[in-house]
């Protein structure tokens, strides 16, 4: 017998709000309402819903499989063959010297040789890491936060993809003025600061040409008596260069001074008593600078200290170092002697570094420029096990060579299907070394062949050595005991 045959109603006379009509069995009946319950239970129910379909959606989408071990970083490929492992310093794109920053890779550089030139006045921009044989585009900037700038030259590169340009300087270049080379149909762009100076009337030395930090000798009338005399190259206010003193009849009869730091090409030397205000000056034409640098050894590995020394720049003038750029903070500074010599610096190359490296030093007044670099060499280490065949329960260790000093090295097993797994880490001593390192115990499916691999935390090094290789039907480990047979 039905339960409801004439279509009672559920709820309580007190309660009408939530009374809903419910029609007979096998009738019609009357349209349903939606009480607010129901509708909040609805809108739950989607929300879990939508939930669920992000999850599945990050997860690879609907035909992805689940991960049930909650590890995605196995170092195989879906094949099963073995991938080789990331090494930290292969994750970021630059690396640590000191407390600074340096790139990890040398890109597309470029130079202005003169750094400091006047407005009107000629310079060359010289470029090293772009495309072979292509066109690049040289633009002036008035600042580096400007998105485009003037068109002012175009040059070719050369088979190794460097450009040599002469560019002239405009009348109206403003301070912070960029340089900017781009390759044309080409994502290749480097940029270098322009520094210029005006030219202030003129002036008369007894020698009227010479480069930053020559002798040369003036004579002096017309001052007031005794007064301190204020010495500039090339402007009229600042720092003075010297400071001379008049005799007694406000003059002096010959002093000698060295040539200071101005743009190159036609300048003025400016003599301002600081009494008097009296202002003499005279024409002298200033040399551009062309220092040298040298680093040794050429060639080295990561780990390792280099030493670079360099000459020929202004006389106490600063000296910034930059590895594989030439703008923002350097590497590191050092300052020239009396003579514009630099003494040698020596540091560590860091890791991470790899391949050819561009050294770039820069005088922070005069800007002149001298270019070098190093190669770094890769670690190549070797692993030999205290055994090449060994029965299952049989315990082998490690001798390894060629790592970086003091650093860590892991020990890594390849399984039958090509997985590499942890064994444990340890650490090689300073010449890179160690012996019986690395306890492994031999298992049953071992006796039919298993790699190991031997990864410095540092180096990046990787060194690969096998038990049991011979069962597979290869030589290998039969030439390298008869190798360490003939060593011995």
């Amino acid at each position: 017998m039905p339960e409801n045959p004439e279509g009672r109603e559920k709820g309580t006379p007190d309660s009408p709000e939530g009374t809903e009509r419910i029609p007979p069995e096998g009738t019609g009946g009357t349209k349903r309402r939606f009480t607010w319950k129901k509708l909040l239970m609805i809108a739950v129910a989607l929300l879990v819903v939508g939930s669920l379909v992000q999850v599945v959606a990050k997860s690879g989408g609907f035909g992805g499989a689940l991960n049930t071990t909650g590890d995605n970083s196995k170092s195989h490929n879906r094949k099963g063959e073995p991938k080789e492992l990331d090494t930290p310093s292969q994750k970021t794109k630059t690396v640590r010297l000191g407390g600074q920053k340096v790139p990890r890779e040398a890109g597309p550089i470029i130079v202005i040789n003169p750094g400091l030139v006047a407005p009107g006045g000629k310079a060359t921009v010289e470029g090293a890491g772009f495309d072979a044989k292509s066109t690049v585009d040289l633009f002036l900037k008035t600042s580096a936060k400007q998105t485009e700038g003037k068109s002012i030259a175009t040059a070719k590169t050369d088979r190794w993809g460097s450009i040599n340009a002469q560019i002239t300087v405009p009348e109206e270049v403003s301070r912070g003025a960029v340089v900017v080379a781009q390759q044309h149909d080409g994502d290749k762009a480097a940029e270098a600061q322009l520094v210029s100076g005006g030219v202030i009337g003129s002036v008369k030395v007894n020698k009227q040409v010479g480069k930053p930090g020559d002798s040369v000798s003036l004579s002096v009338r017309g001052f007031q008596a005794g007064e301190p005399i204020d010495v500039y190259w090339g402007r009229a206010g600042g720092k003075p260069d010297a400071t001379l003193t008049a005799d007694g009849s406000g003059g002096i009869g010959r002093a000698d001074i060295k040539v200071g730091v101005a743009p190159t090409g036609p300048s003025t030397l400016i003599l301002v008593g600081k009494k008097s205000r009296t202002t003499a000056s005279a024409p002298f034409q200033v040399l551009g600078l062309y220092p040298s640098i040298k680093s040794s050894p050429y060639a080295l590995k990561a780990g390792q200290r280099i030493t670079v020394s360099a000459g020929g720049f202004a006389p106490g003038e600063r000296i910034l170092y930059y590895i594989n750029s030439v703008g923002g903070i350097p590497a590191f500074t050092t300052n020239a002697d009396a003579n514009g010599k630099v003494g040698a610096v020596s540091f560590s190359v860091p890791f991470g570094l790899k391949g050819r490296q561009s050294l770039t030093a820069i005088g922070d007044q005069t800007r002149a420029v001298a270019r070098s670099g190093f190669q770094v060499m890769p670690y190549s280490p070797a692993a030999e096990p205290s055994t090449y065949s060994a029965k299952a329960g049989t315990t082998v260790s490690f001798y390894v060579t060629g790592f970086a000093a003091r650093e860590n090295v892991t020990l890594y097993v390849g399984g039958p299907n090509g997985d590499a797994r942890k064994i444990t880490t340890f650490q090689v001593n300073d010449k890179g070394a160690a012996d019986a390192v690395g306890s492994y115990q031999i298992t049953k499916a071992d006796e039919g062949g298993v790699t190991f691999q031997l990864i410095g935390s540092k180096s990046g090094g990787q060194a690969k050595t096998s038990v049991n290789a011979a069962k597979q039907g290869g030589q290998q480990n039969q030439g390298q005991q008869g190798q360490q047979g003939q060593g011995q």
